[in-house]
């Protein structure tokens, strides 16, 4: 028994949730919380966290997942379904408040200067200009002219 992923086809995410449910698959596919500006309004909506992609609990039967309905593909190793780490899924569900993944919130303002503080770009200096939904923090490097995405906490 173990979880695998499916990549369901495009915009088909809810489709493929019910086919695979109605098939007797527990599942899996987060989403997250996020909060737009709308006519002037504070909007709290969601989104899948990963789009297209759904997490399968495996049991026995696998063979089923390549006819289901809204699924375009099964991630394979080899012969059989890719396995993801113990407790990956238990862990995303940790994060959990209400049903909906709420992200880390930026720790640095839009236009604030920042220091890569290690990696390809590090000692570079730039603007800070937002996270990005995949949680990856994006600088403008004076130097260089050009938009880096760098991992959360890389930055001073």
């Amino acid at each position: 028994m173990y979880w695998t992923v499916v990549q369901a086809q495009p915009m088909n995410e809810r489709r493929a949730l019910w086919h695979l449910r109605r098939q007797g698959f527990e599942t899996y596919a987060p989403r997250e919380k996020i909060t737009r500006i709308a006519r002037g309004k504070k909007l709290h909506t969601s989104r899948w966290l990963f789009p297209r992609y759904i997490f399968v609990w495996v049991v026995e039967q696998w063979h089923a997942l390549f006819n289901t309905f809204g699924i375009a593909r099964v991630l394979m190793t080899g012969e059989h379904p890719a396995r993801l780490p113990e407790g990956w899924v238990d862990d995303m569900r940790k994060r959990e408040h209400n049903g909906l993944i709420e992200l880390k919130k930026a720790r640095f303002a839009v236009g604030q200067r920042v220091q890569i503080s290690s990696g390809l770009f590090a000692g570079a200096r730039g603007l800070y200009q937002g996270m990005t939904s995949r949680q990856r923090e994006i600088v403008l490097v004076e130097a260089m002219g050009c938009r880096v995405e760098v991992a959360p906490g890389l930055l001073r």
